[in-house]
């Protein structure tokens, strides 16, 4: 008996992220399940540095709460539907914060089974500097993590 996977991509439109997902379009079957997620850092509307740089300008009459999601949201349904005919199911996850963590906690929120994530490879310097996001997954996630290069 084959038992049904819960998978949890973890996805920001980066080409590493498109390999992501086409690996588990091809590792799946039509018994799994899948949930693509994005991960909008809340900086994006939050940021002080932003308003720093720009202190005469009211983000929020520009950033309409949400719109980000909303925007990350379309693209991810748009996603949803090349992968939805290799599996049972597909959801849409869109969440804010830290990328890392979001995965993290999206992970055990869902009950995923296995974490998919790509690989950008930024190097030492680029990793020391970024902090990369699949290092820490990996360093930290209570379940399986396939990172894909």
């Amino acid at each position: 008996m084959i038992t049904m996977k819960k998978m949890l991509i973890a996805y920001d439109g980066s080409d590493a992220s498109k390999k992501a997902l086409d690996m588990v379009t091809k590792c799946s079957n039509k018994d799994d399940e899948v949930i693509i997620l994005t991960v909008v850092p809340a900086e994006l509307a939050e940021s002080s540095f932003t308003k720093m740089l720009l202190p005469t300008i009211d983000l929020s009459s520009i950033v309409k709460s949400g719109s980000f999601k909303e925007k990350a949201m379309e693209s991810l349904s748009k996603v949803a539907k090349e992968i939805e005919h290799a599996v049972n199911k597909v959801d849409v996850v869109v969440e804010s914060g830290d990328p890392a963590d979001e995965i993290l906690m999206s992970a055990k929120k869902h009950e995923s089974d296995i974490i998919v994530i790509g690989y950008k490879g930024y190097g030492k310097e680029g990793r020391f500097l970024l902090g990369s996001v699949t290092d820490k997954v990996v360093r930290y996630a209570s379940r399986s993590v396939l990172v894909v290069r």
